[in-house]
Formats: C-alpha cells, structure tokens, sequence
C-alpha cells in the first residue's frame, strides 16, 4: 500500500483535479492562485475587486461545468472513488469506538467473552479504515504534502489510523491466546486510537460543513 501510495504521488499530475486545488491539496498553490496574487488590486480599490471577484466567481462556475463535460473516463473514476470515501468512512469510526465501548463493558462484568465480539468490531473497523484511507487518497490527490494544513493533517492521520488498525488487531489476538498476560497497553492504545477518529472525523467535518469552527455552539 505504502508503495502503491508513493507511486501516484510520483504521478499526482495526471490525477490533478480542480476539486484537489479547492482543499489546498498538494505542496504549493495553483497556477491561479498565483495569478490572482501578481493581479492584486490596491487597498483603495475595493469596488472594483468585488466586481472582479463577482466575475471570476461566474467564470470559474462555467469553467467547472465546462471541465465536468470534458473530463476522461479517469479523470471521472478517480473523482467517484474520492467521493465514496465520505461513505466508508463511517464503519472504522463506528467499530473502533464499539470495540473500546465492548472491552470496557466486558471489563466491568468482568466477562471475557465480550473479548471476542470486539475483535470482530476491530476487524471491521481495520477493513473500514483501510478502504476509507485508500478512498481518501483519491479525494485529497495524491500528494505526499498540502498547502492546506487541515487536509496535511487529515491525510496522514488517517493514513496511520488504517496502518495502527492492525497493530491493535494483532494484540488483540495475542491477548486471546494468552489469556493470562495483562491487557492494560492494549486498552490504553484501543482508546488513544478512538480519541485519534474522533480527531479524524473532526478534522474531516470541515471540509463538509464550512470550516474549523463547524461545530461551534
């Protein structure tokens, strides 16, 4: 996966899309960006750049729905895989945090058997994280840094919740086999990584619902 990662990012060009460019995805801004800086109006001219503005809004609206119909068959699969990750995303931030919520549950009937049911949430939920850290790499480009630290932050993150999935998977395991052996760093790091998608889905609500201060009273 790591290898297949550093390979599109080689190759991050050809799967450029303006949606990439609207998250402040890859390492520096876009050609129009540093166009718009060069053209910048004086401070005196505020009128005037609110028009300007007013136009290029309605320009890039008919550029976009022209690059829409223009769009390759890949072009189009990548768009489509980038946006189910919004999708998959769900079931590691459900199965992560119900395995933490199984083991302590367990913990205080002080019932063994829950052990199992929450190795199958964390199957799930490694399964879930995989796919949504795949998908997610669609969704952001693939770029190995982002101008936009948010998405910088979300990208990686995710990327080590999926890798960090399997380390959890694998203790849990082990735990099983040797009943016997204290469970305290499985159960400290089961719940670093919950507080870690609960970080993930915050950083990722911003992208949908306006911005860092999405859920603000």
């Amino acid at each position: 996966m790591w290898l297949a990662i550093v390979l599109l990012a080689i190759a991050s060009p050809a799967f450029a899309h303006e949606d990439h460019n609207k998250l402040g995805a890859g390492p520096g801004p876009t050609a129009e960006e540093q166009a718009a800086e060069s053209r910048a109006p004086a401070a005196d001219m505020a009128n005037m750049h609110e028009n300007m503005a007013d136009a290029h809004e309605e320009a890039m609206e008919h550029h976009e729905e022209a690059a829409d119909a223009n769009r390759t068959f890949g072009q189009r699969l990548v768009s489509w895989l980038g946006r189910l990750h919004s999708v998959i995303v769900h079931f590691p931030i459900a199965m992560f945090t119900g395995a933490l919520l199984v083991e302590l549950y367990g913990l205080w009937r002080r019932n063994r058997e829950f052990e199992r049911a929450a190795q199958v949430m964390l199957l799930v939920g490694v399964l879930g994280a995989v796919a949504a850290a795949f998908l997610g790499w669609f969704a952001g480009g693939f770029y190995l840094t982002d101008r936009n630290p948010v998405l910088m932050v979300h990208r990686w993150l995710g990327t080590a919740i999926a890798v960090f999935g399997f380390v959890l998977l694998y203790m849990a395991g082990m735990s099983r086999r040797a009943p016997e052996r204290p469970r305290t760093v499985y159960w400290v790091l089961l719940a670093l990584m919950t507080i870690a998608i609960a970080i993930q889905g915050f950083l990722g609500g911003t992208f949908m619902h306006g911005g860092i201060n999405h859920l603000a009273f």
